[in-house]
């Protein structure tokens, strides 16, 4: 006994009761054990619940075992009862026997008691549960067997449905039975017949077959599932709340639904209401299943049978008056039958026809063919051929030929279903020479008839529009190709032209299987019979060339007006991506020193996944690398259709597929895209074109920056020709007026003094033009650098100056790149400054020369009184210093300085600092004038190169 056992057990003892029921349901834990303490409270239990054993006490205070069993037995006369008496007699044990109790047991003794009493109730359980099974499967038989010789017997669907409610409802425990039908309007189980008690529960009753609360129940469940639903106790099953109360009002406590399914149909659903909880256990769901086969089988017979005498009907009608010829013959070729399309056709009369044999109407057939046929033929089998058949007269036509074996009243018989074809044919061969014609055309071509519906369709038009078979398209209208806005359009445009004209030609924008819209190319030309042919040519890749050559042709443009290459690559990239869709494009152009290409691209031009710009070394061993450039030192593209088959590239790029151009001298431009063979012949061309353009461009900017460099270059010298033309013109000027004046008066006095004067004044010459010609020398450009030692240099280049009392410290600076000339020239142009203008014997009024220069020939004695010149490396190693503990210079004129010619002393030329200026900067170096610690002037020049 697999399933649970409820038991109620009864003691006035509430506390020995509790502790029984603890231990019967330890002693076995299928026993479900529920108490009461009076024999009222046990009666109340039995009528709520489902109780399969009771157990009591004998004695108690209101009434005694006995009496409670008496009262059990009128209710439940089968139920298993066990008198559990503490104190009995064998007189008790007898009379509670003979009042139909199934077992007595004394309680006394230890826990095995408790075994003993688990054991009882078990087997008289068992036993119940078999009597009752074997009730209810005899009075379910019973049952099913009447209805099934019901189902035989009437002779419509609404008597079967009626007699299986009424059959059921007179049934113990059954008390009301219906069956309902899916409307599919309303979604829900419309009832249809029934029977039992007062119909009227039925008008209240709304049953749907969805997730909603009235579809919860029994029947919208069996109506989902196809399997037989049940609620075996109304009053606590929550799924049955829509319809609980007004159920138990009639007395219904378990219902049934069984859905009536035949061969995957559904015909319905019949629900059976029982008039007491768990009325429907396995073996009584398993016969109204069944049931429910059954009835669907008898129904669906019944419509069979119907439909049969309908269709008899329908055929009989079909025979006389069909438009085709239609003739019975047996099994030997002889005609039986014949309708009068036939008879027409052939020019006999029925009678005549009746009586012949098929082959001497059919001119083709052989009687040896002929049988074989039949013989192949299965009951419902056909066969089609097409053959000629003979009229009366002689004369032939061709015919299309169906042939049906049948059984006709115990005997095989074939009807012939024939149909002249003659202008079918004629229209076949015209159809085929045309398809023939339109089949081979690449062109999307179709023929539709005077109803605007395809009747030909060749390959290409169905591809065209994205379909496989051209089938696809017979009996379809030609607005299924297009979209409600393109319909219209054509109404109004094109057809008014077409329909004048006859003919027609422009574009459209059509609708592939898969809602994709393309623009095509549609030519229309109306044919003889109200039909017309059409032609389709998709333009897409047309547009899309014509587009990218429109793009390129905006991009070459703006390719030709760039001002450097970086630009130059950015506009490249950007067209390649724009015109072609590539997913990873990018400009590499060699470096200064030749052994890189370098991406000069913004990051943003690069797409596809790579997380750093490439850079590839000449003669590394990257194999992408060596790939690279070898396209770079050769003449030709290279073309990658699938990087796998390339054995540097496999496994080495996240490229698919790519281009690598070479771009003469100046670098490579790569087009590459993460899917195999992704670039056509036209985006090859385009990008040859591109990169052609491209090169040009570069060698453009190219040009245009050796011009301008060439047009700075000539203005810097035309400014250093003014710049010595002025100073010649202006200060040799003073220096010539004074050596005339000397030499006028020597000749007129003879004083020597004069002479001297005049020595001096050439002195002065000679000195600004040597400064001259230095500053000329000192913008001139540094072709080539060396390591320079600087201590060395500021040693050797102090003792060149007239430093006099000044005094220089040194720190370690250590070696540059420079050219050693050109940086001795600003090493003793920076001492002489500080040491001429430095010391505080030379010190002038402020509106004096900044430099305060001195003749080379003038008395060094006070040159560089006191001062103190040092050297040494800037703090963060960027080059190095020149600084005195002079009087330094004011702010507002620390930039005017560095300008050619400024000097306010008389004996200045205002050259040495823009001397220093100039070499400086024609090595790249910055020069800022500052205040020293000693308030004297501090020069740093930064930007150096060290050598490591």
């Amino acid at each position: 006994m697999a399933d649970g056992v409820p038991v109620l057990y009864v003691n006035d003892d509430a506390q020995l009761a509790e502790s029984t029921a603890e231990r019967l349901e330890r002693t076995d834990e299928r026993l479900s054990v529920r108490t009461a303490t009076t024999v009222s409270g046990g009666m109340a239990v039995l009528d709520a619940a489902t109780i399969d054993c009771v157990v009591s006490a004998f004695e108690m205070a209101n009434r005694d075992g006995l009496e409670f069993l008496d009262a059990v037995r009128t209710t439940y006369p089968d139920l298993p009862f066990v008198l559990f008496a503490a104190d009995g007699s064998e007189a008790v044990a007898s009379e509670a026997m003979t009042m139909g109790a199934t077992a007595y047991l004394r309680n006394q003794g230890g826990s095995e008691r408790y075994e003993v009493l688990s054991d009882r109730i078990r087997t008289a359980v068992e036993k119940h549960r078999a009597a009752r099974r074997a009730a209810e499967q005899e009075r379910v038989s019973r049952v099913m067997r009447g209805i099934n010789r019901a189902l035989v017997r009437t002779d419509s669907r609404e008597a079967i449905e009626r007699r299986v409610c009424e059959l059921l409802s007179d049934a113990e425990p059954y008390r009301f039975a219906w069956v309902g039908r899916h409307d599919p309007e309303t979604e829900t189980i419309e009832p249809t017949n029934w029977a039992g008690v007062d119909a009227s529960y039925l008008d209240g009753v709304t049953i749907t077959v969805d997730e909603t609360p009235t579809g919860q129940g029994p029947a919208g469940r069996a109506f989902r599932t196809g399997q037989i639903a049940v609620s075996q106790d109304i009053r606590s099953d929550p799924a049955f709340e829509p319809w609980r109360e007004d159920a138990l009002t009639y007395g219904f406590r378990a219902v049934a639904a069984i859905p009536l399914s035949y061969e995957g149909t559904c015909y319905g659903l019949l629900a059976v209401y029982a008039d007491r909880p768990s009325a429907f256990d396995d073996s009584e769901r398993t016969l109204l299943s069944e049931l429910g086969d059954d009835i669907a089988h008898a129904i669906q017979a019944q419509q069979t049978r119907t439909e049969l005498e309908r269709t008899t009907t329908r055929l009989e009608s079909l025979f006389d008056n069909s438009p085709d010829m239609i003739a019975v013959h047996d099994a030997e070729g002889t005609i039986v039958d014949a309708n009068p399309t036939l008879c027409e056709e052939l020019g006999y009369t029925k009678s005549e026809l009746v009586g012949m044999s098929v082959w001497d109407i059919d001119v083709n057939v052989e009687v040896d063919e002929a049988n074989r046929i039949w013989e192949r033929l299965d009951d419902g089998d056909r066969f089609e051929l097409e053959t000629k058949f003979r009229r009366r007269d002689g004369t032939t036509f061709p015919a299309e030929v169906h042939i049906r074996r049948a059984q006709v009243g115990g005997e095989v018989q074939f009807v012939v279903n024939s149909r002249d074809i003659s202008d079918h044919k004629a229209r076949q061969q015209q159809l085929e020479a045309r398809s023939t014609a339109l089949a081979s055309t690449t062109d999307g071509m179709a023929i539709l008839d005077a109803n605007d519906e395809y009747v030909f369709v060749n390959q290409a038009h169905a591809e065209v529009y994205g379909y496989d078979d051209p089938a696809a398209f017979l009996g379809e209208s030609w607005r299924m190709c297009y979209s409600e806005t393109e319909i219209e359009r054509l109404g109004r445009e094109v057809l008014p032209e077409f329909r004048e004209s006859g003919e027609w030609l422009g574009e459209a924008t059509g609708v592939r299987a898969d809602g994709e819209t393309f623009p095509q190319e549609v030519s229309l030309t109306r044919l003889d019979d109200g039909g017309l042919v059409c032609v389709v040519r998709d333009v897409t890749e047309r547009k899309e060339q014509v587009e990218k050559l429109e793009l390129i042709q905006r991009r070459t443009r703006a390719l030709m007006a760039t001002q450097t290459a970086e630009r130059s690559a950015q506009v490249a990239v950007q067209t390649a991506r724009e015109v072609i869709g590539a997913e990873i494009t990018g400009y590499h152009a060699l470096s200064e020193d030749g052994q890189r290409l370098t991406l000069v691209t913004d990051a943003d031009c690069v797409r596809g996944g790579i997380d750093e710009a490439p850079e590839y070394e000449r003669d590394s061993d990257d194999p992408v690398a060596s790939v690279v450039w070898e396209v770079f030192e050769g003449s030709d593209p290279l073309y990658v259709e699938d990087t796998d088959d390339d054995d540097r590239l496999a496994g080495n790029t996240p490229a698919g597929s790519g281009i690598i151009y070479p771009v003469t001298d100046y670098g490579v431009f790569i087009v590459s895209a993460a899917r195999t063979d992704a670039f056509s012949e036209t985006d090859r061309a385009i990008l040859d074109i591109l990169v052609s353009t491209l090169t040009v461009a570069l060698q453009r900017v190219e040009r245009e920056s050796l011009l301008r460099e060439r047009e700075s270059e000539l203005t810097r010298q035309n400014k250093r020709l003014e710049e010595f033309a002025s100073v010649v013109s202006h200060d040799l000027r003073n220096p010539l007026s004074v050596l005339e004046g000397s030499l006028e008066l020597a000749e007129a006095t003879g004083d020597t003094e004069h002479f001297e004067r005049g020595k001096r004044a050439l002195a002065r010459m000679d000195q600004l033009i040597e400064e001259l010609l230095s500053m000329a020398r000192s913008g001139q450009s540094i072709d080539e650098t060396e390591p320079v030692d600087v201590d060395r240099l500021v040693t050797a280049c102090w003792q060149n100056v007239a430093t006099g009392a000044a005094t220089l410290h040194a720190d370690a600076t250590g070696r540059i790149y420079a050219s050693e000339s050109r940086f001795k020239q600003l090493l003793e142009n920076l001492f002489g400054n500080s040491v001429e203008h430095g010391s505080t014997g030379s010190q002038t009024a402020s509106d004096d020369s900044v430099e305060r220069g001195r003749s080379a020939v003038e008395d060094a004695d006070t040159v560089g009184e006191s001062v103190t010149v040092r050297v040494g490396p800037l703090d963060d190693g960027t080059g190095f210093y020149v600084e005195d503990d002079g009087p330094g210079i004011s702010p507002d004129e620390r930039q005017r300085v560095f300008e050619s010619g400024y000097s306010n002393s008389p004996d200045g030329t205002g050259f040495g600092l823009a001397i220093v200026d100039r070499i400086a900067d024609a090595h790249g170096w910055d020069v800022t004038l500052s205040e020293s610690a000693e308030g004297g002037a501090r020069f740093e020049i930064a930007g150096v190169e060290r050598v490591e």
